[in-house]
């Protein structure tokens, strides 16, 4: 890889053990309607902002709701996971700690929207960790786009091509490649990605965050 000076991380399933959450808010949002998803739902919608993903699941099961009103059912229902409840991945808190002790400079970019990510950062003990903090939900096009890498790196003040975007989805790790970037894939179980596609995106395809990711 090309000489790194920033690090950005994503959050569910790359720093955060989360999954589970949005599969417990898609399982019970669901069984409120009686709607059985395709196999693919939850692949769909694992790129895509907070509001691409209310738009795609109106549009897919003929909902008669609002987009706002769907993502606030959806974040009532997580809100109190993230809160209270939601844990780190093994290593995640070093992996930041390392990036740092390097000398990079460190990012979030996420999906989620500030009422799920500042007080899952202070739950975790990474609040205060980051240089900037990225949400899709702020340029409505999701992580599967370039537009929230470019935007990340100018705020750091960082080329695109010296910074490295950790994340557990293929599709987001292909908008980091459009934007310029060097990118590490980290295997998520729950995420439901085609290995062969996470390589595809991948400079590094790794299954945990360890000491020497870096190198």
């Amino acid at each position: 890889m090309k000489e790194i000076k920033a690090v950005l991380f994503d959050l569910d399933g790359t720093l955060l053990d989360s999954m589970y959450v949005w599969q417990y808010v898609d399982e019970e949002f669901l069984r409120r309607r009686n709607i059985t998803p395709p196999d693919d739902y939850a692949r769909q919608c694992s790129h895509r902002s907070f509001y691409e993903t209310a738009l795609y699941t109106i549009e897919l099961f003929g909902l008669d709701e609002t987009p706002d009103e769907l993502m606030n059912e959806w974040t009532e229902l997580a809100i109190n996971e993230y809160r209270y409840n939601v844990k780190l991945k093994p290593f995640a808190k070093q992996t930041v700690e390392l990036a740092k002790q390097r000398g990079y400079k460190t990012a979030i970019c996420t999906s989620q929207t500030p009422e799920l990510y500042i007080p899952v950062l202070k739950n975790t003990g990474l609040e205060g960790m980051f240089d900037t903090i990225s949400s899709a939900a702020e340029y409505g096009k999701g992580k599967q786009y370039p537009d929230i890498y470019l935007y990340t790196a100018k705020k750091l003040g960082i080329s695109p091509e010296n910074c490295v975007m950790l994340d557990d989805v293929s599709a987001s790790l292909k908008g980091a490649k459009q934007a310029g970037m060097m990118t590490i894939g980290i295997i998520e179980p729950m995420s439901c990605q085609s290995i062969e596609e996470m390589k595809q995106y991948s400079d590094k395809l790794i299954e945990t965050l360890s000491e020497d990711i870096f190198d």
